[in-house]
């Protein structure tokens, strides 16, 4: 059997033990198979926003030396119809990680096409440096991009941009856990937090979900034999008590202050 033969059996018939499921009645209105195991899956609620997002004028505050928007609780959108929309797309998964509900992967075929397992695409950053994303060297080296128009702009940014709209959605309402095997949406307890990892300014954001906590941050790593390629890294992992994270502020939608660990 020829790659493209295969790939042909794969986009018309997805096997399970004792279940054939043919790919043209698998939507978003109806159940999808993952792992051997039906999820329920709710249309998206939100119709794409006509509305295009554009650039807030951003102001920079250097009283502290962890430099920051003047108003940042205003970053904190979860009502935004953007955010909602991005948010009724994904879930959160039971390590933490953020996985789009209508993008199952096949991992696993076997010689007749079959699909043997699965695994769901992650939602992540598209690193880009400040410097690239607009061009030139911004004179404070910092800029803080409103969810709505990080979302829209296919994700890429900095640490700032991802803790942002990442705890927007979580907030939103519009984000699901999995719950009996369905896709249940939920207000989730989530904060953005600005401070240190790994002695590096950093920003990132901390969600409570299947009764832990769990923190996301993205960065840009140095990689190759020589250190000169780049590749985007973004984290999820549970927040414990031996960290390398040192939280300085937090802030959601309703506060901004001093951090309290929850």
């Amino acid at each position: 059997m020829s790659l493209l033969t295969a790939v042909v059996i794969i986009l018309s018939v997805i096997l399970i033990p004792g279940m054939a499921v043919a790919a043209e009645q698998i939507d978003e209105n109806t159940n999808i198979v993952l792992n051997g195991d039906v999820q329920s899956q709710s249309p998206t609620s939100y119709s794409k926003p006509d509305l295009i997002p554009s650039l807030k004028p951003y102001i920079i505050d250097k009283s502290t030396d962890i430099w920051h928007a003047e108003d940042p609780g205003s970053y904190i959108t979860p009502d935004n119809d953007w955010v909602k929309f991005y948010a009724s797309q994904l879930y959160i998964d039971y390590d933490g990680r953020i996985r789009y509900k209508n993008r199952p992967i096949p991992l696993f075929v076997d010689i007749k096409g079959n699909v043997l397992s699965w695994t769901d695409e992650p939602f992540v950053n598209n690193y880009v440096t400040l410097k690239d994303y607009f061009g030139y060297e911004l004179p404070n080296n910092d800029y803080w991009m409103m969810p709505d128009y990080y979302l829209y702009n296919g994700q890429r940014g900095i640490c700032s941009g991802w803790s942002l709209a990442v705890t927007s959605m979580i907030l939103s309402g519009e984000m699901s856990v999995k719950e009996n095997g369905q896709f249940i949406k939920q207000v989730i307890p989530a904060k953005a937090v600005l401070g240190y990892i790994n002695g590096n300014r950093d920003g990132w954001s901390e969600y409570q979900v299947y009764g832990k906590t769990f923190m996301t941050t993205t960065s840009l790593l140095n990689t190759g034999i020589d250190g000169t390629e780049k590749l985007t890294s973004t984290e999820f992992v549970e927040k414990k008590d031996k960290t390398t994270a040192k939280p300085v502020f937090e802030f959601t939608d309703k506060n901004f202050g001093n951090y309290k660990a929850w």
